[in-house]
C-alpha cells in the first residue's frame, strides 16, 4: 500500500486542510486527516501559533502493481498512436479464409465428444457405478454445515477481542492528548505572564503546580512590590487574565492562583483578622456590616471562615469588580 502525504501550517485547522487538498489534488473524501495542533489564537498578540495538518492518500496497490498498471497505459497510448497512423487499405483486408479453416476442426472436435458419449452408454458396469456416486455426496454435505459455523464463532469471539482492545488504545491515547494539552496550557500561561511583566518593566521567571483543582503559578521577581501593586490589584489583574487564558485550553473548572513570595500567605491572614472583626462587630451589634469591595478569590476566603461561626451569615452584592461582602447576624 503507498501513501502520498504532506504536512501544512496554517492560521486555522480549515485553511490547513484545503491547502493541503489543493497540494495533494484529492478531495477530503479520499484524504486521510490528522490534526497536530489546532493552533493558538493567543491572548493580546502573545502565545499565538499556527494550526498543523498532516494530509495523507493512501493506495492499494503496491509499488510492482502500479508500476505494471502505469506499463499498460503506456503500452495501450502507443497502441492507440500507432492505429491512428496507420492507412485505411490494410483495414479493408479482411481473413475469411482462416475462419472458414478454424470453422472445420471446431466441427469435429465438436463430433468426437459424441461418439465416447455413445460408446459409455453402452459399455456395462454404469448402473454398478451409479449407486456409489449417490451415496458418497451424503458425508461430505454434512462436512461442509458445520465447517461455516465453527468460523462464524471464532470470528465472533475475535472481533470482540479486537473492539475490547480498540476501545482500550482509544482512552489510552485519549488521556495522554489531554495531560499533553493541559500542560501545554499551563506553559502557555507560564509564557504569557512572563512576557507581561517583561513588558511591565518586571523582569520574572514563572513556575507552576497543582493543589486539586487550584493550578498556583509562583513569580519570582526582585520587583515584588511592581508586580502587587496597590492594595493587590497589579497581581489579581493578572489572576483575573491568566485564568481566562487558561480556562481556553482547560475543559475543567480549575481555579488560578498567582503568588509572589509569601504574598498570598501574608494576605490571608489580614483577611482573617477582618472577617473576624466584623464577626465580633456583627454579633455585638446585630446589625448588617458591609465590607470594601474585594475580588472572587478573596470574597471566598472570608465567606469560607466566617461560615464556620454561628449567628453570622454571609452573601456578595453588587457587580465586579465593585462587588462585595455584607455579613448578617442570624437568629
Amino acid at each position: 500500500m503507498l501513501e502520498n502525504s504532506t504536512t501544512i501550517r496554517a492560521e486555522s485547522v480549515e485553511k490547513a486542510v484545503k491547502i493541503g487538498l489543493t497540494k495533494l489534488g484529492i478531495t477530503e473524501a479520499e484524504a486521510k486527516i490528522n490534526v497536530i495542533s489546532e493552533g493558538k489564537k493567543g491572548i493580546f498578540g502573545f502565545g499565538k501559533q499556527d494550526a498543523i495538518v498532516e494530509i495523507s492518500t493512501e493506495s492499494d496497490l503496491s509499488m510492482a502493481e502500479l508500476t505494471s498498471q502505469l506499463e499498460k497505459e503506456v503500452k495501450a497510448a502507443e497502441s492507440a498512436k500507432d492505429g491512428h497512423k496507420t492507412p485505411s487499405k490494410p483495414q479493408a483486408v479482411k481473413a475469411e479464409p482462416k475462419v472458414e479453416s478454424k470453422a472445420k476442426p471446431k466441427a469435429e472436435t465438436q463430433a468426437r465428444p459424441s461418439t465416447l458419449k455413445a460408446v459409455e452408454v453402452t459399455k456395462p458396469g454404469i448402473d454398478k457405478v451409479k449407486p456409489e456416486v449417490k451415496v458418497a455426496p451424503k458425508p461430505v454435505a454434512k462436512k461442509a454445515k458445520v465447517e461455516p459455523k465453527v468460523e462464524a464463532t471464532v470470528k465472533e469471539t475475535v472481533d470482540v477481542q479486537s473492539v475490547e482492545s480498540a476501545d482500550t488504545v482509544d482512552s489510552e491515547k485519549s488521556q495522554k492528548n489531554r495531560a499533553e494539552t493541559n500542560k501545554e496550557a499551563r506553559l502557555t500561561v507560564v509564557h504569557y505572564l512572563e512576557d507581561v511583566l517583561k513588558t511591565y518593566g518586571a523582569d520574572a521567571s514563572v513556575t507552576y503546580e497543582e493543589k486539586g483543582n487550584q493550578v498556583i503559578f509562583n513569580i519570582e521577581t526582585n520587583k515584588s512590590g511592581l508586580v502587587i501593586g496597590k492594595h493587590g490589584k497589579i497581581i489579581n489583574a493578572l489572576q483575573t487574565l491568566a485564568q481566562i487564558l487558561l480556562h481556553r485550553y482547560e475543559r475543567r473548572r480549575v481555579s488560578v492562583i498567582l503568588n509572589v513570595g509569601d504574598y498570598r500567605d501574608r494576605r490571608s491572614n489580614v483577611l482573617e483578622q477582618i472577617a473576624q472583626r466584623t464577626a465580633d462587630q456583627v454579633l455585638r451589634s446585630k446589625q448588617a456590616v458591609i465590607l470594601d469591595p474585594l475580588p472572587a478569590y478573596e470574597r471566598k476566603q472570608i465567606h469560607a471562615y466566617l461560615s464556620r461561626i454561628d449567628h453570622i451569615k454571609t452573601h456578595s452584592e453588587g457587580k465586579d469588580p465593585n462587588r462585595y461582602l455584607v455579613v448578617d447576624y442570624v437568629n
